[in-house]
């Protein structure tokens, strides 16, 4: 069942002529987490200011909980949305400890708000040291402290803008999968504002991409990968290896040699063949395989990010075992494990 449904949203700022988002719908289902993805200037930020109400749309409607919040100039002011905002910086009150923080929220007179303010922290697991103060805090506990003030309300929807934005690196992954986890435990519904393509596949149930305002593809994370309505998303999410071919009856004619697949028999001439870096895989002798120049080797640790040249210099990258040994400039061989073949115009 869906519980926030956007329609014909449009939104655009005075200092620019290109529209912030144009005409975004899309809804998002009871319990889900949905991820806005995009490049700065993408829309995915006034989105969320959209929803929470700190922006108004030019045209539109948002609709939450079966509720109308905005509908034409029509609008629910944002303190009576139910819509719980985690920002970007935390935004914290320094001067306030971690239980005055996430007290300070709640409104609600029916509510023991001490006592309320205690469970949300507890669920989020922080169960003592409620008389430290923000700044006494790791990174990942602000952000969890921010995550209780936003849902000891009882918000209908959670909204999250970068919210690992602030974290190292190795601190990232870990309050990742915890946030999941707390969201998920909740049960309430969620949408969070992230750059990081790691971020939205790994804790999103769904994915929306955002590309100058417009929406390109809302899918699983999985879907998205795999099948990219258009290159742009498939390039957003890694890189994508595209070489040109042409058709026969038997395979694919390509600059690295020839692949036998019948699914030529549908194409005329031209083809190109895309398919990701982990599809390639290296074989001991020319036999059925494709053939290529190794020009560089990146070791990333778990892996190794290999160059391949054709003899004219076009390349393609192959994700390889970080235990194997490429000499510069050296011939290998090489099969592709699955690929997508299309028309070329």
């Amino acid at each position: 069942m869906s519980i926030l449904r956007l329609q014909g949203i449009d939104k655009q700022y005075s200092t620019t002529e290109d529209y912030a988002v144009k005409n975004i719908s899309f809804q998002v289902k009871q319990g889900e987490i949905l991820a806005l993805v995009g490049a700065s200037g993408s829309g995915k930020t006034t989105l969320l200011r959209l929803i929470s109400g700190l922006e108004h749309p030019d045209s539109g409607s948002i609709i939450l909980s079966d509720k109308i919040l905005v509908k034409n100039s029509r609008s629910v002011p944002a303190n009576e949305r139910k819509v719980g905002m985690v920002f970007q910086d935390y935004a914290l009150f320094p001067h306030l400890n971690i239980l005055e923080n996430v007290t300070f929220g709640i409104r609600d007179p029916k509510n023991d708000a001490d006592k309320l303010a205690r469970e949300t922290l507890h669920l989020v697991g922080l169960s003592e040291n409620f008389a430290k103060y923000p700044h006494q805090l790791s990174g990942g506990q602000q952000q969890r402290v921010a995550l209780a003030r936003a849902l000891a309300p009882n918000p209908t929807i959670l909204l999250l803008d970068e919210p690992f934005s602030n974290l190292d690196a190795m601190l990232k992954d870990q309050v990742r999968e915890e946030m999941r986890q707390i969201i998920k435990r909740t049960g309430i519904t969620a949408i969070f504002v992230t750059h990081d393509t790691r971020d939205a596949l790994s804790t999103a149930d769904r994915v929306a991409i955002l590309h100058k305002g417009h929406l390109q593809q809302l899918d699983t994370p999985r879907n998205l990968y795999e099948s990219p309505a258009n290159s742009y998303v498939a390039n957003f999410f890694g890189r994508r290896n595209q070489i040109l071919a042409t058709a026969t009856e038997d395979g694919f004619y390509t600059p690295f040699g020839f692949i036998a697949d019948e699914r030529s028999r549908g194409f005329q001439n031209k083809v190109r063949i895309l398919f990701r870096p982990e599809e390639i895989k290296f074989k001991k002798s020319l036999k059925q395989a494709l053939i290529g120049i190794v020009l560089h080797c990146a070791y990333f640790g778990d892996h190794q990010m290999v160059k391949l040249s054709d003899e004219a210099g076009r390349c393609i990258y192959v994700r390889a075992s970080p235990t194997r040994h490429f000499i510069i400039g050296s011939s290998v061989f090489f099969t592709i494990r699955s690929f997508k073949a299309e028309e070329a115009y």
